[in-house]
């Protein structure tokens, strides 16, 4: 049974993770093109899938060298599964991916914060990550909020911290300035971050994808909600505060739309299928775990097809 596979996190797990993204990334691309797959949708399938593994890999990896698995065997369910329900573009936009990245990094060096010695360098990281992604949209300022928390702990309300939280935030600005006008005065490209951004209008309606969306974005919030560790378990507390600020920032950005380019809720998906798992996860009898699993997969799979206007 499904649940059972990824009850803990093994080989099997992994593999069973990579397969179920392969069919998830085919079955996705068969949808968007109205129920057709060809031999020349296949270099884009494979793309697709390996940034699609390799982003939920980089988070199961960069958790294990936390000393702490927040991100458990199950969310190597939940990301495939609930990619299903997420309102899909048209196209593959490179500017989210490397937004993705960076807020992962950016979770790995919260977390590093409270582990370490000299957590200033890692709160200095923290702050860096951030200030480039508000470089590339200012209603990234958002997340200014993780740096800042840190500095109400009385253990880091110091100088050498707040040093630290504030040189990327002042000088980083000046130097990409300085060095844009140095090398590139003359192209307009290095400063203007459109270039990153998919420009494709969506004409598609979305309503439906994006109610179904909705709806896993309220299970998200319960299950951030209810399941929130307790104080004394350090780390794991800390990670996921992390996940709850991301989330309920996405869900903010995106309910006002202040993303650019396609995509208004793209920032959402990871913080989704993070919660999402830990909602199934905490279901305590495995048959009826398996069965709200595949009632999921049933769900999605019927939504896209219908959705797409194959049946």
């Amino acid at each position: 049974m499904i649940a059972e596979l990824f009850q803990k996190t093994t080989l099997k797990s992994y593999f069973a993770s990579i397969i179920l993204c392969f069919l998830t990334v085919i079955f996705i691309h068969y949808c968007k093109n109205n129920g057709i797959l060809s031999i020349e949708f296949l270099p884009r399938i494979i793309i697709f899938w390996l940034i699609f593994s390799g982003i939920i890999f980089l988070i199961s990896f960069l958790e294990n060298k936390n000393s702490v698995n927040t991100f458990r065997a199950i969310h190597l369910l939940s990301f495939p599964l609930f990619y299903l329900f997420f309102p899909h573009g048209k196209e593959l936009v490179l500017s989210k991916i490397l937004i993705a990245v960076l807020i992962i990094f950016s979770k790995y060096s919260y977390s590093r914060i409270f582990n370490e010695k000299k957590s200033y360098l890692r709160l200095f990281d923290l702050s860096f990550i951030i200030v480039l992604l508000i470089l590339y949209n200012k209603y990234f300022s958002f997340f200014l909020i993780i740096p800042i928390s840190v500095l109400f702990y009385q253990k880091y309300r110091d100088l050498k911290h707040l040093v630290s939280f504030l040189i990327p935030l002042i000088s980083l600005p000046f130097i990409i300035k300085i060095f844009h006008e140095v090398f590139f005065y003359n192209y307009n490209f290095f400063l203007d971050f459109n270039y990153l951004i998919n420009t494709w209008k969506i004409e598609q309606n979305f309503y439906y994808s994006e109610i179904i969306w909705f709806i896993s974005i309220f299970i998200s919030i319960i299950s951030s909600v209810l399941f929130l560790p307790r104080r004394f378990e350090k780390v794991r507390y800390q990670g996921f505060i992390f996940m709850m600020l991301w989330l309920y920032i996405s869900i903010i950005m995106g309910f006002f739309s202040l993303q650019k380019g396609e995509g208004e809720w793209f920032l959402s998906f990871i913080p989704v299928a993070y919660f999402s798992g830990i909602f199934i996860e905490k279901i305590k009898l495995t048959k009826i775990r398996n069965i709200v699993i595949y009632l999921l997969f049933f769900i999605g799979v019927i939504f896209k097809l219908i959705e797409n206007n194959i049946i």
